[in-house]
């Protein structure tokens, strides 16, 4: 049997039922839901135990992880630093360059084209609209007018 830490891994509150189904070789899900029915059959004491466990069982070894980011080393941002007063700005090279005859109006052409093409589904799709709202009511006049003359 290994010894007994806190999972750093397989952790959802303190990493003791992660920690203790590692140990004992079994599923953490079934450890922790078993420490949810016990938990209401003892009248919450298991609760005050797993704290104090949690408390003397020391932590996995190993190192600590920075918190994840997603976007990390994308777009030309700076991987996580560890905090607000550690932000540096960006050096000269990451700033966006417009060189090379581009300029604002031209980098916006493509963004007005695909404005113009949904325009234009958005027209084509109201006038079919139209059209069926159309036949809907000549059919609903014709029925109407076929239903007046049996009077």
């Amino acid at each position: 049997m290994s010894k007994l830490y806190r999972s750093r891994r397989d952790k959802k509150v303190t990493g003791l039922c992660g920690g203790l189904a590692e140990a004992m070789n079994v599923d953490a899900t079934l450890l922790r839901l078993l420490v949810v029915i016990t938990t209401f059959f003892t009248g919450g004491t298991v609760i005050f135990i797993y704290f104090i466990a949690a408390i003397v069982i020391p932590k996995e070894p190993g190192y600590d992880q920075p918190p994840y980011d997603p976007y990390m080393n994308s777009y030309g941002r700076q991987p996580y630093q560890g905090g607000w007063q550690s932000h540096k700005p960006y050096p000269p090279q990451h700033a966006p360059h417009h060189g090379g005859g581009h300029n604002a109006f031209e980098a916006a052409k493509p963004a007005n084209n695909i404005d113009e093409m949904m325009k234009d589904i958005e027209k084509k799709a109201l006038q079919r609209e139209v059209e069926e709202l159309r036949a809907k009511v000549a059919r609903f006049e014709k029925q109407s007018n076929d239903s007046k003359g049996d009077v």
